[in-house]
């Protein structure tokens, strides 16, 4: 006899299955419209007591505005100079801590009346620029070539936090206060401050010095080039000696190439030109492209006394809610 094929024994166990699937869903569904019928039910029950605190936490926080002093900032973009720009993040960090540490005695030494002003502090920040990002991502291709450091990321973090640091040119520097005046009066004696290091100043010099130097020897370079194309121009008008290729032959055995002098003469004057903006930017060590005015500091949503006070409370009432409802469900339990 030919094999009997297995028969289900139970040929409605799918169905029964899909149809236990679908109760589940219900159910959950069911559970999940109670819950929002609770919550409904919920604010419905305590409108009046929310409406309460918001309008209490609107009043508090709008005379709050009033008779709080807002917090003011101006910002200055610099760019270091002679390489100082590790000492412009130390000298910031070494002020961060002077205020914090309400160092009167320090801040009256620079002109500074710490107490009238209220609220100073100073922070400094990179300012990114476009295309420094794909430029460090170039930059950072080299560790897949370093074996076992490609896949750590803690040291190719603080490689990326290196290049980062290098190749950010302007900075800036944020001074917070509450009095506009004297805020910004104390942001210039900052600076002052910050530009008057005895070493940075010396190195000012030389460097200005090496460059004004730089110049003048350039500039004899160049009267010495006119004075040989003179002579080219006064020997070809003679006729006297030409060379070959535009070449003319002077003193009998040196050639003078008009073309390189004049390319020799074109790239010194360029470089006097650099050099002399060079000088201007040199002027001070921490170099001031923009000296801001005061501004209110934004705050974010919810740092608004209108918007946090009402939350706070609000929030508050949730919370204590909730205590006494799990309050509630431990005593049904026991």
């Amino acid at each position: 006899m030919g094999e009997q094929l297995p028969t289900n024994p139970n040929p409605q166990s799918d169905e029964i299955d899909l149809g236990q699937l679908f109760q589940m869903i219900r159910n959950g569904l069911d559970k999940v419209f109670i819950g929002i019928l609770k919550v409904f039910q919920y604010f419905k029950s305590n409108f009046v007591i929310l409406a309460i605190l918001g309008i209490i936490g609107l009043a508090a926080g709008y005379g709050l505005s009033k008779i709080s002093t807002k917090t003011k900032k101006t910002e200055i973009i610099v760019k270091p100079n002679f390489e100082s720009k590790d000492y412009l993040y130390g000298v910031v960090q070494e002020l961060e801590g002077k205020i914090k540490g309400k160092d009167v005695d320090f801040f009256n030494g620079i002109g500074i009346d710490l107490d009238s002003i209220g609220g100073l502090k100073i922070a400094i920040a990179p300012m990114k620029q476009e295309g420094v990002e794909a430029n460090l991502e170039e930059q950072l291709k080299y560790l897949e070539y370093l074996g076992d450091l490609k896949n750590d990321s803690s040291i190719k973090q603080v490689i990326k936090n290196e290049v980062l640091s290098t190749s950010y040119v302007n900075h800036k520097i944020t001074v917070y206060f509450k009095d506009s005046k004297m805020g910004q009066e104390a942001a210039h004696k900052i600076m002052d401050y910050i530009n008057a290091n005895p070493h940075f100043k010396e190195l000012r010099e030389i460097y200005i010095a090496n460059t004004e130097q730089r110049i003048k020897e350039n500039d004899i370079v160049i009267k010495q080039i006119d004075g040989l194309i003179d002579n080219y121009t006064k020997a070809l008008g003679n006729k006297s000696k030409e060379g070959g290729d535009g070449t003319v032959m002077l003193g009998g055995e040196q050639g003078l190439n008009i073309p390189s002098l004049l390319s020799q003469k074109n790239d010194l004057i360029q470089n006097n030109a650099s050099s002399k903006v060079a000088i201007r930017e040199l002027q001070e060590t921490i170099k001031v492209f923009n000296f801001g005015q005061p501004q209110e500091v934004e705050k974010s949503f919810f740092g608004h006394s209108l918007v946090l006070l009402p939350t706070l409370l609000i929030g508050a009432y949730f919370f204590w809610s909730l205590l006494a409802f799990l309050n509630k469900q431990v005593k049904e339990k026991l």
